[in-house]
């Protein structure tokens, strides 16, 4: 058997294959002995019809069955011989078996490009420091004393102010169409809570239990939601309840309430230290896609479109289990740039494969178990038990996240990183803007 490639594309090669006749004609024989067998003929007994007959009968089926066969083994043979990374079905059109001729086929196959060099100097990326603000910590302090607050009812009732409780009912038209599915009843609001609606939340204040009003709230153009698109919905609101939050001091009993703690000090050390944690989480993230972005820069890849595809049906795939999970639906909108983000996923996978290949960066069982060891003492779990939920898939994707990581290490080394603050955009820098209309949901 013999296989000649010939490049088309970084992507595309085409692929020449020659049987020999002997070995086609063995297949046949080997096909036409095997029905000869099981084949019913009026006339003949099971097993003793002649080749002849069997061959004249089921001749185009066997050469049809013959054809597919020694083209699967013909390209098996060719892609392991010249090595093709195979990333899709190959196009095959097989020509007719004919007696006495060597069997010859081309194929196009869309293969994995080969990168011979990766370029890795030069990465420059700038990412913001690990910084907790004093203002987080205290906010998070707030968030504390609204948790634990007690609720009553103001003697004498005055109107609602933020820091307010208020039990309301409401319904939603837009364009003068009830949006039943909008509506509640003895919903609670916290007034002055960032994720209420700030044209809702600022139509409440005032507000006094038994009182009824009408709140215009205005939806962005990009909304997520597309009835909501560029539109004025409109509340009627009936005001049910109102209470007022009685934090507790900012003191030592606080802590004690909230946690293990001790003292005040105690508790705002340890909210600093969860807080640095979640930055330094976010730092290693916005770094990693810095780094990303530098090496996507400098190199330009070929992808292969099936590579693309297979890519944004995976991502089609998360996004809609995600939406699932979280109760939400999936908008237009979520899949604006879908085509851009898988590409920029194909790209990232072929360059840190190379990257890999061409460093013999590797993970090794010394690697992997030391990795179960870490994760047995964070966890508790015997490593034995761990061993055998790690294996086969799982393992193997315990390896490539040892890899990524590994591979990310080589790059931070390669790399000029900049610790510097984002710079304002213009509309940051100019007056203040609408924050986000659409927090919560649908509903305010």
């Amino acid at each position: 058997m013999h296989s000649e490639v010939s490049e088309i594309s970084p992507v595309m090669v085409e692929v020449k294959v020659q049987v020999p006749w002997d070995v086609v004609r063995k297949d046949l024989d080997t096909t036409y002995g095997q029905l000869a067998k099981t084949a019913k003929v009026r006339g003949f007994r099971p097993g003793k019809v002649p080749r002849h007959v069997v061959k004249q009968l089921y001749g185009k089926q066997v050469k049809a069955e013959v054809t597919g066969t020694i083209v699967e083994k013909g390209l098996l043979h060719a892609v392991e011989e010249h090595e093709l990374a195979v990333v899709a079905q190959p196009e095959v059109s097989p020509p007719l078996i004919e007696d006495g001729k060597d069997f010859e086929f081309t194929a196009k196959i869309e293969v994995r490009p080969k990168l011979d060099a990766v370029s890795v100097d030069g990465l420059e990326v700038t990412v913001a420091p690990v910084k907790v603000l004093d203002e987080a910590v205290d906010a998070e302090i707030d968030r504390l004393r609204k948790q634990h607050a007690d609720l009553r009812e103001p003697d004498p009732m005055r109107p609602a102010k933020d820091g307010d409780r208020l039990t309301i009912d409401y319904t939603v038209e837009i364009d003068g169409e009830a949006k039943g599915e909008m509506a509640a009843e003895g919903r609670e609001v916290d007034l002055g809570d960032e994720d209420l609606l700030d044209a809702f939340g600022e139509g409440l204040v005032g507000a006094q239990p038994g009182e009824e009003k009408d709140i215009d709230v205005g939806f962005p153009e990009d909304h997520h939601h597309p009835d909501l698109k560029g539109k004025t919905a409109t509340f009627h609101v009936k005001v049910k309840g109102l209470k007022e939050l009685l934090l507790p001091e900012l003191d030592d009993e606080l802590a004690k309430d909230v946690g293990e703690f001790e003292t005040l000090e105690e508790l705002k050390t340890d909210i600093r230290d969860r807080l640095k944690g979640m930055a330094e989480q976010r730092y290693a993230a916005e770094l990693k896609d810095a780094i990303l972005d530098a090496l996507l820069e400098l190199n330009d890849v070929p992808v292969p479109p099936s590579m693309v595809q297979q890519q944004k049906q995976q991502m089609l795939y998360e996004m809609m289990t995600f939406a699932q999970m979280t109760g939400r639906q999936v908008s237009p909108d979520d899949l604006e740039g879908m085509d851009e983000k898988a590409e920029r996923r194909v790209k990232a996978g072929i360059l840190l494969g190379a990257i890999a290949r061409l460093e013999e960066i590797s993970i090794d069982e010394e690697a992997l178990e030391a990795k179960l060891q870490e994760m047995a003492e964070e966890t508790g779990k015997h490593i034995a038990k761990l061993r055998v939920e790690y294996s086969g898939e799982r393992r193997d994707q315990l390896e490539n996240q040892l890899l990524e990581e590994k591979i990310f290490g080589f790059l931070r080394e390669k790399a000029k990183i900049t610790e510097a603050e984002p710079k304002a955009s213009s509309k940051e820098e100019g007056s203040a803007t609408d924050e986000d209309d659409a927090k919560g949901g649908d509903d305010a």
